[in-house]
């Protein structure tokens, strides 16, 4: 049943890809094409998404991310309990992100596309499809930022600079919450909290009980909205204070 349920996933949401967006990789084996039906399995599918006949090392950080964002099975991650463990099934594996991961400036490039979004452009969009596909993908991108290794490509001085700019998008994104839905605020939350850990911040463990801190720091999960409303909080006293 969930094998089924993913494939229905992949196969809806890999149609909002953006309009006008030229990319030196296009999966030609994608849903939608007789390539993509024949295959019987999620790893026969996950094996043809593979970048092959362009040496990874001519493309781009920027590109290589892009290319990754239009992976058909970005979106995915939302059939998993966990979104940190669903990404993980998405990029597991794939050249593409491996070689993305290598680059020094893997975490430049994804501030670069994800803070140059206009998100009020949802607005525009035709039918309700078409803006679950794009926040999906914005969301997504959230849950790239969250790796350890491409935090620790930033000082603490760009971190602080990053949390405020974040900040910002999220604002943007609540105007919109009904499109985005409560994972937008989960993840902007888990990357606050994620980020304060890493700059020595301790924001939970003198208000909720460890297992529900263990269960959101580790998968993502939340069994109660109060630790997300206490973070989002903090998300905006942090921001006035710096």
């Amino acid at each position: 049943m969930k094998k089924t349920i993913l494939y229905l996933i992949i196969i809806l949401l890999s149609l909002g890809r953006a309009p006008g967006q030229t990319l030196r990789w296009n999966y030609p084996c994608k849903p939608g094409t007789e390539c993509w039906n024949a295959l019987t399995s999620v790893t026969e599918r996950q094996n043809a998404c593979q970048i092959t006949g362009i040496d990874l090392s001519t493309l781009s950080t920027e590109e290589l991310l892009l290319i990754t964002m239009e992976h058909p099975f970005f979106r995915s991650y939302i059939a998993h309990d966990s979104p940190i463990e669903g990404m993980g099934f998405v990029l597991e594996g794939f050249n593409g992100f491996l070689e993305f991961k290598r680059r020094p400036d893997a975490m430049r490039a994804l501030r670069d596309v994800y803070f140059r979004e206009e998100f009020r452009k949802i607005q525009t969009f035709p039918d309700s499809a078409e803006m679950g596909a794009y926040s999906l993908k914005l969301i997504g991108v959230e849950l790239m930022m969250c790796d350890d290794a491409l935090l620790d490509q930033m000082s603490s001085e760009e971190k602080v600079h990053f949390l405020q700019r974040l900040h910002s998008q999220w604002l943007v994104k609540k105007r919109y919450e009904v499109v985005f839905g409560g994972i937008s605020n989960e993840v902007s939350a888990y990357l606050f909290d994620l980020i304060l850990q890493s700059m020595g911040e301790e924001l939970l463990a003198d208000h909720f009980e460890p297992e529900a801190i263990e269960s959101f720091r580790r998968r993502l999960i939340v069994r109660s909205t109060a630790p997300i409303e206490h973070l989002l909080n903090k998300f905006d006293e942090y921001v006035k204070s710096h």
